[in-house]
């Protein structure tokens, strides 16, 4: 029988959460799986080298009942860069702002970060901003199993009410058919708070916006008149 290196915590710790997205693959089994595909001993950096697709194929070379949807799960625990419980944030706040607004829409795995991946996200989180603040008025789990293009016009489905998208990564075509569906996307270099952001478009919403976010920002009143 082989024998491996121990794992440290906190890799058995990211494992073990990563493995709660196959509830019906032990966990040895899990581990097993990466191991064969990365060999010993498993790190963070082969961990990062890894996409949804390929760990999608390592694991159902020996669990035939994995979904794309879970494999989406496994990877987001495994590449962040903190190990969490993946959890969404809770909306305290759920009423709409008046007035001229923005609205954002955040790719996230963790609470109120931007921390996803247009491609592999576990979530969305809607903001809506204008001079004064902002609020989260909605979550928006990502229940998708399919990949490519379907999946980028599910992801554009879900967001149609935003204005602006922000994400850690976006392909090329995918970032077309936001801007096509009016939502302009901001990519992240690296994982930050939300709120990071948010302070950002409240400061330019409450100074002297460039002309495309006045449009925006116009067109906000206009649609609450007629609703």
């Amino acid at each position: 029988m082989t024998q491996y290196a121990p794992i440290d915590e906190s890799m058995a710790l990211r494992l073990g959460m990563a493995a709660k997205a196959l509830p019906e693959l032990p966990l040895q089994q899990f581990i097993q799986c990466l191991l064969k595909a990365l060999d010993a001993p498993l790190t963070e950096k082969k961990l990062r080298s890894l996409s949804p697709k390929s760990i999608y194929k390592i694991l159902s070379s020996e669990y035939q009942g994995v979904e794309k949807g879970q494999a989406n799960q496994v990877f987001a625990m495994l590449t962040s860069d903190t190990v969490q419980t993946l959890d969404g944030p809770v909306v305290k706040h759920p009423q709409l702002l008046a007035g001229k607004k923005l609205r954002l829409a955040v790719t996230s795995n963790n609470q109120e970060l931007i921390d996803g991946h247009f491609g592999s996200c576990l979530r969305t989180l809607i903001y809506e901003i204008n001079a004064d603040g902002w609020h989260l008025v909605d979550v928006r789990p990502v229940d998708c199993t399919e990949s490519g293009s379907k999946r980028t016009d599910y992801m554009v489905d879900l967001i149609s009410d935003c204005d602006l998208l922000a994400t850690l990564s976006i392909g090329g075509p995918a970032a077309a058919k936001v801007t096509r569906a009016n939502i302009h996307p901001l990519k992240r270099i690296e994982p930050c708070q939300s709120d990071m952001l948010l302070k950002e478009l409240k400061a330019v919403i409450a100074g002297d916006p460039p002309p495309w976010i006045t449009k925006i920002l116009d067109s906000s009143v206009n649609n609450q008149g007629l609703t």
